[in-house]
């Protein structure tokens, strides 16, 4: 019987050091955590990366709601307005709008990264980016207030990158 009492001992004294050692290292990450300083008051949150330049100049247009990126990024080709080596500017219906969207679709290999593509006709962005499922076009919702014209330069760019030349605009559908 004295056996069994000294295991059992053992064993409790065994869980007790766990437990304590658990309490010690919780309390030290939490006392090294990036959450506060030592004065207790909250460091500011980090956020996603925002491309350099920002807000500087051209801002950018808002991305579209999530439901018209959605239908804009996978709706069948509609009544094209304007078309040039790897750019198409087509007419598509999307649900949540009243009157068609003007899609600008940039053909070329993108990668999935961490900023968006911004389209740019004649170096003014128009557009994020976004992505078809296949990576091999990046499609925008032109703004109502950009006015396509014949010979108009298509790019695109990613982050503070030079931007790609795609092609230039022909007005009217292909030929």
């Amino acid at each position: 019987m004295p056996r069994r009492t000294r295991t059992t001992w053992l064993a409790r004294l065994a869980v007790l050091a766990a437990v304590a050692a658990s309490i010690v290292t919780v309390a030290t990450l939490y006392a090294q955590s990036p959450s506060a300083d030592e004065s207790g008051q909250p460091r500011p949150v980090p956020h996603a990366p925002v491309a350099p330049g920002a807000g500087v100049g051209d801002p950018l247009p808002p991305a579209p709601e999530p439901a018209v990126a959605a239908e804009v990024r996978t709706a069948a080709a509609g009544k094209v307005l304007a078309h040039g080596k790897g750019v198409v500017v087509d007419e598509v219906a999307v649900v949540e709008r009243a009157r068609p969207v003007r899609r600008l679709t940039v053909s070329a290999a993108f990668e999935v990264r961490a900023l968006d593509y911004v389209l740019l006709v004649d170096g003014k962005p128009v557009g994020r980016g976004l992505l078809t499922e296949n990576l091999d076009a990046a499609r925008a919702v032109l703004p109502e207030d950009v006015q396509l014209k014949p010979g108009a330069t298509v790019t695109y760019r990613y982050g503070d990158e030079a931007p790609v030349t795609v092609g230039t605009l022909t007005m009217g559908g292909p030929r």
